[in-house]
């Protein structure tokens, strides 16, 4: 199910577990991977999702071949955008 669907479906009455891909978090010998693209996928989660009501994690959870550099950067653009969204009263 697409996630605007999903959220447009349950409302803001549910709780929705997020389903980030994880192979967002894995460095590529491209370099395409990095903490803004992370930010940048994790920021469309949100949009689709919203900041509130939102358990945002990983749909496969960690596999062990994630980067740190990626991971902490997803927890921090969760939070930031989240934030930035719910100031903003940007919520779906």
């Amino acid at each position: 199910v697409d996630r605007s669907t999903a959220r447009a479906v349950v409302g803001d009455n549910v709780a929705l577990q997020g389903n980030y891909d994880p192979r967002e978090l894995i460095e590529d010998e491209e370099g395409t991977k990095t903490p803004e693209t992370v930010r940048q996928t994790a920021r469309e989660m949100l949009d689709a999702l919203g900041p509130q009501k939102l358990i945002a994690n990983l749909g496969e959870g960690l596999g062990g071949k994630e980067s740190p550099r990626l991971v902490k950067a997803f927890v921090d653009a969760i939070h930031e955008e989240s934030a930035a969204i719910i100031q903003a009263g940007e919520s779906p």
